[in-house]
């Protein structure tokens, strides 16, 4: 009798573990993993490994004019589009796409080289410029600049994320959101950033 209360509580307590580790690794908003899993990944990298970094154009706007329930509902839907640019929830165990804050996510390659980064960029930058259909039936036409890194392991996620970011605000100023532009041969390492993800919860909460 004892022996069976134990194993029950037993179970209970696994499943509640497993279900705070999915928590922890998980955007509550948006159901796609987070920053913890790109850097458990880089952790296990071998080889050259390689991620994109993007985010919306034009999102504070949409906030602005639609409100942030469509802003939301925006995060989520482009969420989706990159859970089936990456394969399923947890991607193919290579691929997987996360959410870092706000409207900036990642997509981690794993093993990859300069020229497959550059075109996988491209093709998630055309993915996400077609139209959304939100609830409601509002349709919202978003494009998304893109930047792309690669890096030798061992690998550094601070570094990868910083040299993607400057790839994908080169891809701004040019006025080219729909194109990536990817591996700068010297990228400057972008002070604006300043570690925004340390500004995650206030980000996810305005979005």
């Amino acid at each position: 009798m004892f022996s069976l209360i134990r194993r029950s509580r037993l179970r209970r307590l696994l499943i509640e573990v497993g279900e705070l580790r999915a928590m922890v690794r998980t955007d509550q908003l948006t159901g796609l993993l987070n920053r913890l899993v790109l850097e458990e990944a880089a952790d296990r990298s071998r080889g050259p490994v390689g991620l994109l970094l993007l985010d919306l154009d034009g999102f504070k706007q949409i906030n602005d004019v639609h409100g942030h329930r469509t802003g939301d509902a925006l995060l989520f839907a482009v969420a989706e589009r990159l859970t089936d640019l990456t394969g399923g929830p947890d991607g193919d165990g290579v691929t997987f796409a996360a959410r870092l804050h706000g409207d900036e996510f990642a997509i981690w390659l794993g093993r990859t080289d300069r020229a497959t980064a550059t075109r996988r960029a491209a093709e998630v930058s055309a993915a996400l410029a077609e139209p959304y259909t939100l609830p409601g039936g509002l349709r919202l036409r978003v494009t998304a600049s893109v930047g792309a890194a690669v890096g030798a392991a061992p690998v550094d996620v601070e570094t990868l994320l910083a040299d993607a970011d400057a790839a994908m605000y080169q891809a701004k100023r040019a006025r080219r959101a729909n194109r990536a532009v990817s591996l700068p041969s010297n990228p400057a390492r972008p002070t604006a950033r300043a570690h925004r993800d340390d500004q995650a919860s206030a980000d996810e909460t305005a979005a």
